[in-house]
């Protein structure tokens, strides 16, 4: 007997396991009135026809994937609502930080929080996600910067992974700032002698290479030895100014290369060789209001591109996934069908778990966000549509 039976008037995905880009990012199937066959947590069927027999059913208008945020902060302790005001204020980024404030103020208070004030603080932003249909969540360490700090940071996302329903990838960011007292070199290597231990935790390893954090040369003496120690590489590059961050990503065919608002036209080409996907989080460039991304140049180029939230308490203090689409579509100027490709099969691959979701196709993890009284332009032009329900593994959590 069939577990689960989702009857959709409009399915819509993409297909296949790998990145999609240029044209084939608008490629998303369309299917009318499909029954998806849900058993142990997986499609087994989708079909015209309903089974005679099942244990429950659930229909909506639309169904799509589950949303993959390839890309957030969680997680952190505490909000930063002066740096709001002085932003709206007039104050930068770089004077944010520079004056002891911004991302130092959240270390300050992760490392006074416990792993227990850190556990129950994130559970509710991991439950609102869930809630509008992101199903699976990267989870960085960064506001720790220093050994204690940064492994707490990533135990605590290890038992984050055990307790939420989403799946949750780890990656290690100790290299998110240079903590005050220690130069840069010598934080670099304080970073690679933690590499074994961080390899208890997670496979993937990022680096803010920009002005006021790390110089393109040290980013590369990190992620070289990072390489060496079989870890996949992520660079958030060429958010602040361009010095060569996301070059520096191409040369080592990182996985991803994230932010880039200030990218030129020939490290876009460079990374059309990489196989490097472009992580754009156009929320970030919202919260700062900066420049936005040249999404238009990455798909024109076939650099695939994936869309995230950068859920962060300063730059990017937003969890609603529709405000995303809606910033890619206004400013982005990309299509609701590549924004669908990019927040789902294109952010899986980023994870490496594009074998298993991103896409609604049998054989697949059953990850489904359904809607009613909707179709897939009507997602970044109503700001907060809450999905009817959502399908997580085969289990349904009704809104």
């Amino acid at each position: 007997m069939i577990e689960l039976i989702v009857a959709a008037d409009k399915l819509c995905t993409p297909k296949g396991n790998g990145p999609k880009s240029g044209q084939d990012m608008s490629q998303v199937e369309l299917l009318e009135g499909v029954y998806i066959w849900i058993e142990s947590g997986k499609i087994v069927e989708i079909s015209t026809s309903k089974p005679k027999s099942f244990v429950r059913f659930v229909e909506a208008d639309l169904v799509v994937p589950g949303f993959v945020d390839c890309h957030t902060h969680i997680p952190f302790y505490g909000f930063r609502e002066n740096d709001f005001l002085k932003r709206v204020g007039g104050a930068t980024y770089l004077q944010l930080h520079s004056s002891g404030g911004g991302l130092f103020e959240t270390v300050e208070k992760v490392r006074k929080a416990s792993e227990t004030d850190l556990l129950r603080f994130n559970l509710r932003f991991l439950r609102e996600l869930l809630k509008k249909g992101v199903t699976t969540v990267e989870c960085k360490s960064g506001y720790g910067l220093d050994r204690e700090n940064e492994l707490k940071q990533l135990n605590v996302i290890d038992k984050l992974s055990k307790i939420a329903p989403q799946d949750i990838v780890s990656t290690f960011l100790g290299a998110h700032a240079i903590p005050k007292g220690l130069n840069e070199g010598e934080y670099v290597d304080q970073l690679i002698d933690m590499l074994d231990e961080v390899k208890n935790y997670t496979n993937f390893v990022d680096i803010f290479c920009d002005v006021g954090a790390f110089s393109v040369e040290s980013a590369k003496t990190f992620l070289t030895k990072a390489l060496e120690k079989g870890f996949k590489l992520r660079i958030h590059a060429d958010e602040i100014s361009n010095i060569g961050a996301s070059r520096l990503a191409a040369e080592l065919k990182a996985v991803s290369a994230d932010h880039l608002l200030k990218i030129d036209e020939d490290a876009i080409q460079a990374l059309a060789g990489s196989g490097t996907i472009a992580v754009l989080m156009p929320s970030t460039s919202f919260h700062l209001n900066e420049t936005y991304a040249p999404a238009r140049k990455f798909i024109e180029s076939n650099v695939p591109v994936a869309i995230a939230s950068d859920f962060n308490p300063g730059s990017s203090p937003t969890l609603e996934p529709t405000f995303v689409m809606h910033l890619a579509v206004r400013y982005l100027k990309m299509s609701p069908e590549e924004i669908l490709t990019a927040f789902t099969l294109n952010a899986s691959c980023v994870l490496g778990l594009s074998e298993r979701i991103g896409t609604v196709e049998v054989g697949k993890q059953a990850d489904l966000v359904l809607y009613d009284d909707a179709n897939l332009l009507t997602l970044p032009y109503m700001i907060g549509l809450t999905p009817k329900a959502v399908v997580k593994r085969g289990q349904v959590f009704e809104n």
